[in-house]
């Protein structure tokens, strides 16, 4: 009678370990590194996955949306997304009341994309008015009731607008909202006479006479840049580096596809992003966009912007805002340097 032993522990691992090394190659492929991109709403999203630019890459994109700059920079910070989407002078305002320095060999945050809208005739942020509030001039605001939201270019445009009017928040009502989509609807509403922000989502009451523009950004010298913003151990990490400037370079041939097929990004927008025929039409048109370099003219505006707000205490400290712009995806976003 043949007896049988159980085989040591030293065994079982050494069988182990020749498994996993005969093992076909495609067990041994180590993961795909994935990219936890941040948007605000389903728009550019649904436009990237429709051109098809993503097909092919060697890496994973997972989008997560969140509304509003300030839920981007949360989830940034708790490192549930690798990269955040939000205006250019989203940093201004966090490094500004930063309790610590920002120091250029490490930043914690940094800008490594910018794009706007190609058509002058229809500048990115504006503060518009309601026709039925009477008000014709910035100056026609005191006593309004005016919407806006925290943390992106959209609080740099009423920051400056109030400015530019003389008005400090005492002389109106200000009606601070979650984000831009909550304020715009206030305004469409009527529950408030003045908001700030994007054009696209006051576009209609706009068209109709229902609102007028009162200032734009151009006007007030805001370079209106919608960003993707990265953490800084993340840019520090080879693999999602590379990862990150390959899908800038994808994004930047998605807006040459965007800018082929409207109606396909209208129909878009009326079925996936659920907006009217009406918003859809005007959306289609306010963000089709390229990417702007990340150059010094670019961090010179920046900076002036950051000394406006410090000089009206908007931000609590002076800052250097070079510290928050990584120029190294400057290629895979405009072709240069």
């Amino acid at each position: 009678m043949t007896s049988f032993r159980f085989p040591s522990r030293r065994l079982v691992i050494a069988a182990g370990a020749a498994i996993l090394l005969t093992a076909s190659p495609a067990l041994a492929q180590p993961e795909k590194v994935k990219l936890l991109v941040g948007y605000q709403d389903l728009t550019v999203p649904s436009t990237v996955d429709a051109s098809g630019v993503l097909d092919g890459a060697a890496y994973e994109v997972q989008w997560v949306i969140l509304p509003g700059p300030a839920a981007q920079l949360s989830a940034l910070y708790s490192r549930n997304i690798d990269v955040g989407h939000m205006g250019d002078t989203s940093l201004i305002i966090e490094q500004g009341k930063a309790k610590d320095d920002w120091s250029a060999e490490n930043p914690p945050l940094q800008i490594v994309a910018g794009w706007r809208a190609t058509d002058a005739k229809y500048p990115p942020i504006v503060t518009v008015a309601r026709t039925d509030a009477n008000v014709n001039t910035l100056s026609d605001l005191r006593g309004k009731k005016w919407a806006y939201n925290f943390g992106g270019f959209n609080y740099l445009q009423y920051v400056l607008s109030g400015l530019k009017a003389g008005l400090t928040q005492k002389d109106y009502e200000p009606v601070q909202l979650g984000d831009q989509n909550a304020s715009a609807a206030a305004f469409n509403s009527g529950r408030v006479d003045a908001f700030s922000g994007s054009i696209a989502p006051v576009a209609e009451a706009i068209e109709k006479g229902a609102a007028k523009v009162l200032i734009n950004s151009d006007e007030l010298n805001i370079p209106a840049l919608n960003v993707f913003t990265a953490r800084g151990d993340v840019l520090k990490d080879p693999a999602k580096k590379a990862a990150i400037a390959d899908f800038l370079s994808r994004v930047r041939t998605h807006w040459v596809w965007y800018a082929s097929n409207l109606d396909t990004v209208e129909k878009l927008y009326i079925e996936k992003v659920k907006q009217t025929p009406a918003r859809a039409k005007l959306t289609t048109v306010y963000q089709k966009a390229t990417f702007q370099p990340l150059d010094e003219d670019l961090v010179k505006r920046e900076q002036h912007i950051a000394d406006v707000l410090f000089e009206a205490g908007a931000i609590p400290r002076k800052i250097d805002v070079r510290v928050e712009f990584n120029r190294s995806f400057n290629t895979a976003t405009v072709g240069s340097n």
